[in-house]
Parts: C-alpha cells; sequence; structure tokens
C-alpha cells in the first residue's frame, strides 16, 4: 500500500490496491487535510468500478465535513475548469490517466484546477496513521453536461478556427468520449470520431495513446482526407496529434511546432522537462526565448510557469500547459489550439514538419519492482558521478558532447526509463545498450 502514493497522485491496482474502503480511506485523509472545511469537486473516468469508487471517496469527504459538488463522469481537464470555475476548495478524480484498464486511484486538485502534489506525502501520513476528523458534510450532484457546456462555451470564445479544418477524434473509449467531438463540432470542425463510445475497458485501442495504438486513427485520417488527427489519454489530459498523410508526429514535434508559435505572440521562458528533445532548445534559442529545465510530471508543469512566468511548458509525455488560456496542462485544449494554428497556415501538417529538424531519439523501459527501482537510480549516481557531470533534476541526466542520456525511475509504474538523444542511429544504440546493461546489472545485484 506504501507504493499507491506517488510524486503527484494515487494510483494502484483496482480491488486489491485501490478499492472502496482505501478510496474512502483516501478520502478521509484528504478531508482531514483540508481541516474538514471547504468544498471539493469529484468526478471519475470510464474505468471499472468508477461509480463505486467515487461513492466512497464522496463518503469520505463528507465525513470530515467537507462539503462536496459531484459532477459525475467527466475527462480531468474538465474537472480542473470546474475547480476554478465554480471556486471550489480542491477537486479529486478518480482515474489511472493512461494507464491500462485493471489499474485506477485518485487525482487531487487545486482550486485553480491544477495539481496538488504536496497534498500526497501529508495524505500518505493521515491514510496509515488513521487521525480523521469528523465532521457532516454535505453533498450536491450536478448534471454532467452542465461543467462540459460551461468549458466548450468558454474554450471556444477564447480560441476561434479560421477556416474548417476535417478532424478525425480519437478518444480511446475514455473520458473524452462523446465530448471533445461536440467540442470541435461547436469550434466550427468537420468532426470524425472512432473510439467514441465510453467504457471501462477501453476497447478500442486503450488509455495509452502510444504510436503503435494510433493504426486505425491514422487510416482513418487518410481514408477521410482530413487535415489532421487528435488522440486523447484515458482522462484527456495527454494529447497526440496525427498529420494529413496518417503520420503520428512526437510530443517534441508538437512542443517545437506550438513553442515556434507562442513566441512569435510573445519571446518569453518556455518549460521542459528533462526527457524533452534539444530540438526544443533549439528553437527557444533561435527565437530569443529563454529555457527551463524542470522534472518530469505534469504536477510541475503549471508550478514552473508560475515560478518562470513561463508562455508554455511541456513534457515529452504529450502534457502542454499553455497558460494564456488555463493554468493547467489540458490535452482537449491544446488539441484545439493545435487545430486553429493549422487553420491559420496555407500548407498541411505534413509539409510543416518537414522543417523540423531531423533527430534521434528512443526512450525504453525496464521492469523493476517499486521498491527497487529508486534504490537502484541512487546507486547509479553514485557510480557514475565518478564518471560524468549528472543533472539531477530527476533522476540523472548526463550530457554528451552531441547526445545526452537520461536515466530515471517512473513515478506512476514499476518501471526504470532510459531515454536516449544521439545525432545518429549507431551512436543511439550504443549509448542505449550501454546504459540499459548497467541498469539491469544493478538490479540484478540488488535482488540478490
Amino acid at each position: 500500500m506504501q507504493n499507491i502514493f506517488r510524486a503527484y497522485d494515487i494510483r494502484g491496482l483496482l480491488d486489491t490496491e485501490i478499492n472502496k474502503e482505501n478510496v474512502k480511506k483516501i478520502g478521509k485523509a484528504f478531508g482531514t487535510f483540508l481541516k474538514g472545511s471547504g468544498t471539493v469537486v469529484v468526478s471519475r473516468d470510464t474505468r471499472r468500478n468508477g461509480i463505486e469508487l467515487k461513492k466512497s471517496l464522496v463518503e469520505g469527504l463528507t465525513s470530515t465535513g467537507v462539503n462536496v459538488i459531484d459532477i459525475g463522469m467527466q475527462s480531468t481537464p474538465v474537472l480542473n475548469f470546474y475547480c476554478k470555475h465554480a471556486n471550489a476548495t480542491a477537486g479529486a478524480q478518480i482515474t489511472a490517466s493512461h494507464n491500462p484498464p485493471e489499474y485506477s486511484g485518485v487525482r487531487f486538485r487545486k482550486n485553480d484546477g491544477v495539481g496538488f502534489p504536496e497534498a500526497i506525502p501529508e495524505v500518505k501520513k493521515l491514510f496509515f496513521s488513521e487521525n480523521f476528523i469528523t465532521g457532516n458534510g454535505n453533498l450536491k450532484k450536478i448534471d454532467s453536461d452542465i461543467p462540459q457546456e460551461e468549458y466548450i462555451r468558454y474554450i471556444t470564445e477564447k480560441i476561434k478556427i479560421k477556416k474548417p479544418l476535417t478532424v478525425v477524434i480519437d478518444p480511446g473509449n475514455g473520458a473524452t468520449s462523446e465530448f471533445a467531438k461536440r467540442l470541435f463540432l461547436d469550434a466550427g470542425c468537420n468532426v470524425v470520431a472512432i473510439n467514441n463510445e465510453p467504457n471501462s475497458e477501453f476497447s478500442g485501442r486503450g488509455p495509452n495513446p502510444s504510436k503503435e495504438k494510433l493504426i486505425d486513427l491514422e487510416q482513418e485520417v487518410r481514408i477521410n482526407q482530413a487535415d489532421l488527427g487528435i488522440a486523447f489519454d484515458g482522462d484527456g489530459d495527454r494529447v497526440v496529434i496525427v498529420d494529413d498523410k496518417g503520420k503520428t508526429l512526437n510530443a517534441d514535434e508538437i512542443g517545437y511546432l506550438i513553442a515556434e508559435e507562442l513566441l512569435k505572440e510573445n519571446i518569453g521562458t518556455i518549460a521542459i522537462n528533462v526527457e524533452c528533445s534539444d530540438l526544443i532548445r533549439k528553437i527557444i534559442d533561435d527565437k530569443g526565448g529563454e529555457l527551463k529545465y524542470i522534472r518530469v510530471g505534469d504536477a510541475f508543469l503549471a508550478k514552473a510557469v508560475k515560478e518562470n512566468d513561463a508562455i508554455f511548458a511541456m513534457e515529452a509525455s504529450n502534457h502542454f500547459l499553455i497558460p494564456k488560456y488555463f493554468p493547467f496542462d489540458d490535452g482537449i485544449m491544446t488539441g484545439l489550439f493545435f487545430t486553429r494554428m493549422m487553420s491559420n497556415k496555407e500548407m498541411e501538417l505534413s509539409e510543416i514538419r518537414k522543417k523540423i529538424p531531423a533527430n534521434c531519439k528512443k526512450k525504453v523501459k525496464i521492469n523493476c519492482d517499486d521498491e527497487l527501482k529508486f534504490k537502484v537510480i541512487k546507486n547509479l549516481k553514485e557510480r557514475f558521478k565518478k564518471e560524468h557531470k549528472i543533472i539531477e533534476i530527476d533522476g540523472m541526466r548526463i550530457n554528451f558532447k552531441n547526445s545526452w542520456v537520461l536515466i530515471r525511475a517512473s513515478n506512476t509504474s514499476p518501471y526504470i526509463r532510459i531515454t536516449v538523444e544521439a545525432e545518429t542511429k549507431k551512436e543511439l544504440q550504443i549509448k542505449i545498450e550501454k546504459f540499459r546493461n548497467s541498469v539491469i546489472e544493478e538490479i540484478e545485484r540488488l535482488k540478490k
């Protein structure tokens, strides 16, 4: 149970770790953390047992004196928006984001909709101590269409599509199902939707919109001669873009084009996590902006924006934050912003992509028990410090002359991830093999 409390949310296996009893205790712990006062907006994604788990969370919260507004099944961006819109004290979402269907969890939000990672250690202490306060909070239920309509009205007033584009939407049977299509139609787009029925097993392609899962979306873009395709993860805070030729852009390409667009409007600071490509650094340098490296985790995007007055923040995991519109990362809004960006251009996206410099970048993951993964990183740091200068913002990043390597423990899954970028495929593979072997050797050593 210790391991369900991650760096910026609570996440674990359904039934054994995330069940009604534990979620009720999580609600009690969060309500106690809030001193039994204020109002918390609560919602869920489409995962199995979501209705029951939300009910348990509400029971836990109200038992401490906290009032709750239940907005039903929603994407995380809509929950974030409604926290701010309703002037709530905080928010809580039943979700495991992009994780497989057998996972679920709880994410906390501040009153402005941004992540609440600093709550996790305190909630964890209270969960295990069971030193909960008691009270009698009220529950108010709101039809799920109301927050969605408020969101649509707000965002379509902010982001205007110059010319109608044909967009293929793929919600992956997650929390943006049906809703995202409605938003893009209201924004003036011609919309085709696939995997658009919400279900607990994410039966179309799963909750993680990785490139290998987007074959159907790529095909639909080509069949419909669409201008672009847009895919969301299970709870809608991540977005992936497919060009008009049915080719999926990676996060660095999306970030490169958004950064370029925003720097045309306003020269400022852009925050990127340590996994992001040097391509982003180069476009920032070219346009006269400033670069700030940050640790991995969507909750840290908003913190970096506030601390650096940044105009844009991004993660290599397809989280993007454009504070001009919202103070939190929002895959739905980013998808609409990207669509507007394309509606203002004469060239097709596939042609625009050609100007982005080529790079060789690859991420690999190595299975490693949650109990071991941080020990592995700590030990490798001590070893590699003797040979290299290490950036320790998150895990360890080693910069070489024409390449870099990042080794870090996943905050949400039992993995150690290695990210490598190099000028050539040969150098890329050499670096991957060298550092993968080092990680595996250390894991095996600690298991003995």
